[in-house]
């Protein structure tokens, strides 16, 4: 503590010490929480960072997991605005930010947050080494949260080389409402050797009861089996 005194601050090495301790899957509880409550003490930009990499690891008893997960994010609510740049750090860099995005909803407004998850999207989108279970997780992770602001962006993952990704961006815009059937249709109609997509779409568009206005000839010629199209233009189950 000496050491921390002296420089106004945690040193480098004491918060990767505790990032250590906070991340280690096995053994009991108590040293991951007196290392997330040290990390949270310091409450540094670093050591913040710190404690969110603990969404990086799952400790081997869920219910405790889920519960040590649970007071990461009240921590990181507890420290306000000070948590915010570091959550985004995290977020730019690690695929598991479920957790992260509900500790950033309840610190800023829905306006700010939506504003910061299209920063993140745009951001992944534009990387080529974002990994596939990155996209994936922060698509699923904005619903709730998605704008007509961030649909030009999801439309740039329908192209993406993974069907999970794809999927996931689907989903996403078809958050958006009916108004955003027509990048879905064409994005099905993209997508012929992508079975998956194609199913994905067909899915929604039946649940929904959206037309394919516009689309009927190639669509009728396409769908999946155990789909139809009946005489309004909406895409039924067989």
């Amino acid at each position: 503590m000496f050491e921390f005194f002296k420089r106004g601050g945690p040193s480098q090495k004491q918060i990767d010490r505790a990032v250590k301790r906070l991340t280690e899957p096995h053994g009991e509880e108590g040293p991951r929480i007196e290392a997330a409550e040290r990390l949270f003490e310091w409450g540094t930009p670093e050591a913040l960072f710190g404690l969110v990499k603990r969404f990086t690891i799952s400790s081997l008893v869920i219910t405790q997991d889920a519960k040590e997960k649970r007071m990461i994010v009240e921590m990181l609510v507890d420290k306000g605005p000070e948590a915010v740049a570091p959550i985004l750090r995290f977020m730019r860099s690690y695929p598991q930010v479920d957790w992260p995005v509900q500790a950033l909803a309840r610190i800023v407004p829905e306006e700010e947050l939506n504003g910061h998850l299209l920063g993140i999207i745009e951001t992944v989108a534009e990387s080529e080494f974002a990994a596939s279970e990155h996209k994936v997780s922060l698509l699923r992770a904005i619903l709730g949260h998605v704008t007509e602001k961030m649909s030009a962006t999801l439309q740039t993952f329908l192209s993406d080389s993974d069907d999970d990704v794809r999927i996931a961006a689907i989903e996403a815009i078809a958050s958006l409402g009916q108004s955003f059937r027509e990048p879905l249709l064409e994005g099905y109609l993209e997508a012929e050797d992508r079975p998956r997509i194609r199913r994905r779409i067909a899915e929604i568009f039946a649940d929904q009861e959206w037309p394919v206005k516009g689309y009927r000839p190639k669509m009728e010629a396409s769908l999946p089996d155990g789909y139809v199209l009946n005489a309004k233009g909406l895409i039924r189950p067989r």
